[in-house]
This record gives structure tokens, sequence and C-alpha cells, in this order.
């Protein structure tokens, strides 16, 4: 394989739905935390394994606006994501971004902290990873159609508005979806970015997701025929 041909085989941004960790700990016998803690383990090595591939970006679904809205018990899994931002914020050659409605958390000591590290990443890494927290692709969507408009109150919403709207707040279009557990569906995860996207979907729970399933998920994207959402 050619070296241009090697590097389009390697998806430029890469999404991660990391389902399981509950269910990881139930079968474990430890706390729902631990199982978050562990999982928030598997994200930073996947960050790694990401870099030796060449993967620039990298979006992870930590925590849904639906369960901000509908699970009480979100003390331990602020907690695990706080650690987590902390974690990724400290990842050499790594940006730190967070999206998401961070106002919606129950406990404002979270998005401080989020925003706090977010702040501080440094903005001239080669590589960007955000921690989508809070975050649902139908409010995503709202939201920047609110902003284009707030911009210009006479524009016609059009695609390629929006589109350049999501991209000044997040990471552009992704190529690569990789969802554990063994749920097949995108459950709202970026919505628009996504379109073009090819979606790898696996049984493994997050926490025992390795970089040898990783690499099957790159491969199974590397033999398919793109055809950008068609």
């Amino acid at each position: 394989m050619s070296g241009q041909a090697a590097a389009a085989a390697v998806p430029r941004h890469v999404g991660f739905i990391p389902d399981g960790n509950r269910r990881w700990a139930r079968v474990h016998g430890v706390s729902v935390l631990d199982g978050h803690r562990r999982g928030a383990e598997v994200t930073v090595a996947a960050l790694r394994w990401c870099a030796r591939v060449g993967v620039e970006r990298v979006t992870v679904w930590a925590l849904s606006l639906d369960n901000v809205l509908r699970r009480p018990e979100l003390a331990g899994m602020l907690t695990a994501i706080t650690e987590l931002a902390g974690a990724v914020a400290a990842e050499e050659g790594w940006r730190l971004r967070v999206i998401g409605d961070l106002d919606r958390l129950p406990d404002p000591r979270c998005a401080e902290a989020l925003r706090a590290l977010e702040a501080a990443s440094p903005k001239d890494s080669v590589r960007e990873v955000a921690l989508a927290v809070a975050y649902g692709g139908r409010e995503e969507i709202v939201a920047a159609a609110r902003a284009v408009l707030a911009d210009d109150p006479s524009a016609q919403l059009e695609a390629d508005a929006l589109t350049k709207e999501m991209e000044r707040r997040h990471q552009g279009d992704c190529d690569l979806v990789i969802r554990t557990s063994g749920e097949q569906r995108l459950s709202g995860f970026l919505l628009w970015q996504s379109v073009p996207a090819e979606l790898y979907f696996t049984d493994e729970l997050w926490p025992d997701f390795t970089e040898d399933a990783f690499r099957r998920a790159l491969a199974s994207y590397a033999a398919r025929d793109r055809r950008f959402g068609a």
C-alpha cells in the first residue's frame, strides 16, 4: 500500500460511544464508580492508540443529556468524568475540548472544573480530543442554528452555514464511529457530523476494549468502500 493510500485508510476523526461501564461493574462485582474509572483508563489508552496510527481528532461521549435529565445517581459519574478530563488534559500532544450543555449539570463545580481544564489545555497541540458531556446531537444542532441566526437574524438557514458553525464549535465531520457493548445505534451522537461516517459496533464492554479491538475497527474501516453518506 502506498503512503497516500495508507494515510487514507486511517480515519482523521474517530468518535467513541463507550458503552458498558455499568454492566462491567455488575459483572465484576465492583461499584459503578469503579466501572466508570476503569472506563476512563481505557479512554486515555484509546488516545494513545489513536496517536500511534495517526488519528488527529477524537470525540468521546462521556455523558448524554438524557442521562443528566433521567438518572438521579449522577454524583459518582460526574466525579469519574472530572477525573477523566484531568487525565485527558495531561496527555501529551492532545488539546482538550469539552462540548455539551454544561449548564445542565446538577453540580456547577463539575462544569467549572471541566471549563478550567479546557482553558488550560495547550492550543497548539497537533491532536484534539473532545469530551461530550451533557451532550445531545439534536440540542447541538438547535444551538448551532440559533447561533447562525443570532449573527444575522435575516439569514436563511442553510446546510453550509450550519456546517461552518459546527466546525467552529467542534471538529467537523466524523470518519468512524465506534460503539461498544453490542448496541447498534447512534442515540443522537454527532448527528450532523456523522453523516459521512462509517459505523462500527462491537460486543465488548468499554472497560474490556483493547488496542487489538481498536485495530479490528480500523481494519474494517479500511476495507470499506466509503460513499460519504450516500
